[in-house]
């Protein structure tokens, strides 16, 4: 009985102890400050606090940074259980700095190296996060190779015929979260990996993918740690999505496929990938492929139906030229009012910057992070109202200084693609069909990227009397570019 009764006690000496090293101060070099350790709301109540600041993590981060800003303003310190303490610089005037940091001082590998598939479900030849930044590095070199404007605009033409096949087996009543990422994935799937493999491959590709974009969401990264990622969809589809790409893709010459061309010419510190790493660059490649043009151009499609007198704007477009213009900047605002929902770096050397006179000094072995929802929504950067869906705004001048994209070693090298596929397929949609929507709109979060909805969204599809070929443009105005 006498150790029944002092249980109690001993596990709230635990809980205190560990609360107070949870509170610890950052050490910092003498004549240097640390950053605020920021414990807005509940999270300052002891031993309860640990508690809420790991179910804020899981379940609302935009909304935790958000409450921690308005009482710490714009640098703070969040500390979070189990992982590294994550310094956030919200102002404008680091997003810059921070984002221009060279690879070797800040990195995404150990960021990255706890996002389920490309982290630690697909294999790889070496699994540290140092090997994974190399490979998202080489990847990001891949890619840019295969994007040259030239080439990117030419993915225009197989618009139509995607659109028409799929939209053929469209009933009167369809859900669109359901019937736009197919379209997407076919048109970006070729683009990278050939019309004889995506012919063969696609429609599997095209379902593990949907799967997995959902593991990329922060309460499944979380869960996927856990014994439940046995019974996740999108665990089980990277298991057979490696198992695809292991049995399926020998049997396609490097030659047929331009994603296969090369990834097989890639090099890593100046040798060819492993075998282990050619099949996991393939999936990284198509994971970026399908993952963001997908969401984006369900969300902007989402946006220009549901804009007052929009889509209305959009069909009265005299030129092509004019309608993909303003469908770009459709995209632009979908993105800038809801980005991802933070860029993180991890350090591996210490980060120093003015603050208040003094000298903050941010450790190695943190993170820090800037938050692209605030500086996109900053009447400083944004002129007009930030808070309004006005695609003009980037025909006026000064022209918004958004934070869409990311810049740096690490920045989106696909904005464009992204761009011309998002506009081409969305005017080839409402050229064709009258939509209307049905029903509440789900929920939209901004996590990596814009999550997908867990919610259907009905739309009513009646199709239009196809208008007469218009001229097609000499040239195309670049869309708006990101910082």
């Amino acid at each position: 009985m006498g150790m029944v009764r002092t249980a109690p006690a001993v596990f709230a000496a635990l809980g205190f102890g560990y609360w107070t090293w949870h509170r610890r101060p950052v050490r910092t070099p003498a004549g240097t400050v640390a950053a605020p350790l920021a414990w807005a709301g509940a999270d300052n109540i002891p031993v309860i606090g640990i508690i809420t600041r790991l179910r804020s993590v899981i379940t609302d981060p935009v909304g935790l940074v958000v409450r921690n800003r308005e009482k710490y303003g714009d640098v703070f310190t969040l500390r979070v259980p189990s992982i590294y303490d994550f310094t956030f610089l919200l102002d404008g005037s680091h997003y810059q700095q921070v984002m221009s940091l060279p690879t070797d001082h800040a990195g995404i590998g150990e960021v990255l190296h706890r996002v389920p598939t490309i982290g630690y479900w697909f294999p790889r030849e070496k699994c540290g996060p140092e090997s994974l930044q190399e490979l998202i590095l080489t990847g990001r070199m891949l890619m840019a190779k295969m994007l040259p404007a030239s080439q990117v605009d030419q993915l225009a033409d197989d618009v139509p015929d995607v659109v028409e096949r799929h939209t053929a087996s469209w009933s009167p009543t369809v859900d669109l979260t359901e019937v736009i990422h197919p379209i997407v994935y076919e048109v970006t799937g070729r683009y990278f990996a050939g019309d004889a493999l995506w012919d063969a491959l696609g429609p599997r590709l095209t379902r593990y993918y949907r799967h997995i974009s959902d593991g990329i969401d922060i309460p499944r990264t979380t869960l996927s740690i856990t014994p439940y990622h046995y019974l996740m969809p999108e665990y089980h589809a990277t298991r057979k999505l490696y198992r695809l790409l292991r049995d399926e893709l020998p049997l396609f010459e490097p030659t047929g496929s331009p994603l296969l061309q090369a990834v097989d010419a890639a090099r890593l510190e100046g040798r060819q990938l492993a075998k282990a790493d050619k099949l996991w660059m393939f999936m990284y490649v198509l994971w970026n492929a399908t993952a963001y043009p997908g969401t984006y151009t369900y969300w902007t499609l989402v946006d220009v139906l549901t804009q007052p007198g929009l889509i209305d704007r959009v069909r009265r477009c005299e030129e092509q030229r004019e309608q993909l213009d303003l469908l770009r900047r459709c995209l632009a605002e979908s993105v800038r009012l809801h980005p991802v929902s933070s860029l993180i770096r991890y350090l591996d050397k210490p980060f120093e910057f003015e603050l208040d006179g003094k000298t903050c000094h941010i450790p190695a072995g943190q993170a820090i992070g800037v938050f692209p929802g605030t500086l996109n929504r900053d009447p400083k950067r944004v002129p007009g109202d930030p808070e309004a869906y006005d695609p003009d705004r980037y025909l006026r001048a000064p022209e918004p200084a958004t934070a869409s994209f990311g810049r740096g070693p690490f920045g989106c090298v696909a904005q464009r693609f992204s761009e011309v596929v998002t506009a081409n397929i969305i005017a080839e949609l409402i050229t064709n069909f009258d939509m209307s929507l049905t029903g509440e709109l789900p929920a939209r979060r901004e996590r990596v990227h814009q999550t997908y909805p867990s919610s259907p969204l009905r739309a009513r599809i009646t199709p239009r009397t196809k208008p007469p070929a218009r001229k097609e443009p000499e040239c195309v105005r670049s869309a708006p570019t990101s910082i």
